[in-house]
């Protein structure tokens, strides 16, 4: 951290400088550091280099806001969850549940509906980081996406939110034919500490994989504290 007040508008001055460069890797890595600074009221900056024409460069300024997490920038997200370019998208949905703001969910619940695996299954992660239930609607939906990523993060997102009603859904997917998907439902069974899903856990115990029975039996202890 920069003690001296000159040397660190200095060095805030040389990055908005790098910020203009003919390069979208020292514009992208300008943008990276500006976020290290700390200070939401730099926030403007990054918000600016939005709109740069280089997907590198705006996907490193939506991470630095992420790092930032200043709800006074989620609008402007929002408008980049509408970006042409996948990675951009995915590192909204990673930013919004950076900054954990029940303002953010809106725009989450738009990118549980993208085009991209990738996008949806950062969203489901977000969701869950943020934790209210006015998304378990539509993560209720996203456990049954194509994708096994994806269903995998929606459980474990049920799961953090807490709430008993995505245990019909996590009984089903103890069942689903990928091993992870039967271990994201373990534990998230196993965090909402319903003594009912018991008997379910413990037919667990019997699964033809090592990791979904070792996840068995710790939802078990979770269920039993």
């Amino acid at each position: 951290m920069i003690q001296n007040p000159a040397y660190q508008q200095m060095v805030l001055d040389t990055f908005c400088t790098a910020l203009e460069d003919a390069s979208p890797a020292v514009r992208a890595k300008a943008a990276e550091a500006v976020g290290k600074i700390g200070d939401v009221a730099i926030a403007p900056i990054l918000v600016k280099t939005l709109k740069d024409t280089s997907p590198e460069v705006r996907r490193s300024a939506i991470q630095a806001l992420g790092q930032l997490k200043d709800e006074a920038s989620i609008p402007h997200l929002l408008a980049a969850g509408q970006d042409s370019d996948n990675f951009v998208r995915q590192s909204v949905a990673e930013a919004l549940g950076n900054i954990s703001s029940d303002a953010a969910i809106e725009a989450l619940l738009k990118l549980v509906e993208d085009a991209n695996y990738d996008v949806r299954k950062s969203a489901a992660d977000a969701l869950g980081k943020i934790g209210s239930e006015v998304a378990i609607s539509a993560l209720l939906k996203l456990v049954e996406d194509s994708n096994s990523a994806v269903r995998w993060s929606a459980a474990d997102a049920l799961g953090k939110i807490g709430s008993e009603a995505a245990i019909p859904v996590l009984l089903k997917l103890v069942e689903d034919p990928d091993a992870e998907i039967r271990q994201a439902s373990a534990i998230a069974l196993g965090k909402l500490g319903n003594e009912n899903i018991i008997p379910v856990l413990i037919r667990l115990l019997e699964d033809s994989n090592a990791q979904v029975r070792e996840s068995a039996v710790d939802a078990l202890g979770s269920v039993a504290q």
